[in-house]
């Protein structure tokens, strides 16, 4: 008796994480054509509420998307309250790359031209967020990563050649693609 409640109760869990999931994969594909941007996409929310450290937004998503204040504050983004409206925009494996206040439909006119950094690593910092290339004309430069940006970089050997996107308004690496990937 015991053995049909176990399945009986692991069966209803499993059909109630199907339904609830069902349209998430077929939602994100949409966003990421309507924009036509291979592999980033955005989403806009409502600030729902802040706490110490945190800026919690409702989407339309099922979850709530969060950041830190100290990634607003990077993004010059001040004096966030409730009921503001902020555009994320993720890259392809779901990470805020970049925050914009306001809708992306309001955006989409707002055209960014990011500019581009070829070179090898030659030096990671994890805790600064700090990256060292040795460009093509021998000069080693460094540059500061936005948090998605870093998290990438664990995975990067030394060595290795990288292309850096780095965000014009802030000054920040956005993204980071080894050399030979599509962009």
């Amino acid at each position: 008796m015991q053995r049909k409640t176990l399945w009986f109760t692991f069966w209803i869990l499993a059909c109630s994480y199907c339904i609830a999931h069902a349209g998430e994969a077929e939602s994100r594909e949409h966003k990421v054509s309507q924009l036509g941007v291979k592999g980033h996409y955005y989403v806009t929310g409502t600030v729902s509420r802040i706490t110490d450290g945190a800026v919690f937004l409702k989407t339309g998503e099922l979850r709530e998307r969060e950041f830190t204040i100290k990634e607003a504050h990077r993004e010059k983004i001040k004096g966030l309250k409730v009921g503001d409206r902020i555009t994320l925009e993720l890259d392809e494996g779901d990470l805020i790359i970049d925050l914009s206040r306001g809708n992306a439909q309001e955006l989409k006119g707002l055209e960014k031209k990011n500019r581009f950094v070829k070179g090898e690593v030659v030096g990671y910092e994890p805790l600064k967020k700090v990256v060292t290339l040795k460009l093509k004309d021998g000069e080693m430069k460094s540059y500061a990563m936005k948090d998605a940006a870093a998290t990438y970089m664990n995975d990067i050997k030394m060595r290795t050649g990288v292309v850096l996107e780095i965000d014009k308004e802030n000054n920040l690496v956005e993204d980071v693609k080894v050399q030979g990937e599509e962009y």
